[in-house]
């Protein structure tokens, strides 16, 4: 719990203090994309702590894969959210999201049987 809110802290201060992204045109969009991100790396944790855990062969991969696309989320919205368009900073994340889904909802449905 600690780590998970110290991550959330890291990236929001980076984001608003460092950055100083709240004046930029990405904004709404970055900030959709890391909530959604943090969310997704909260739900998986706590799920799995405080539910009906999922099996660890499954369990492990889901939470490296959830890492992995948060690591490359705060990589794309901190080097990336002045090179880009709006539409093409979203079309990115969009697709990162796909990827995403399409490796870690199978493994989140198979760890449920």
């Amino acid at each position: 719990c600690f780590l998970w809110m110290s991550y959330v802290a890291i990236i929001f201060y980076i984001f608003f203090a460092v950055l100083e992204i709240n004046i930029l045109e990405n904004f709404i969009a970055a900030l959709v994309f890391e909530i959604i991100g943090a969310l997704v790396l909260a739900y998986f944790i706590y799920r799995n702590m405080f539910s009906n855990p999922i099996k660890m062969g499954y369990y492990v991969p889901l939470v490296i894969a959830t890492i992995i696309y948060t690591i490359i989320l705060d990589a794309i919205n901190i080097f990336w959210i002045f090179r880009v368009s709006n539409a093409g900073f979203i079309l990115i994340h969009l697709v990162l999201l796909l990827g995403y889904g399409l490796v870690s909802v199978p493994m989140y449905l198979m760890g449920r049987r």
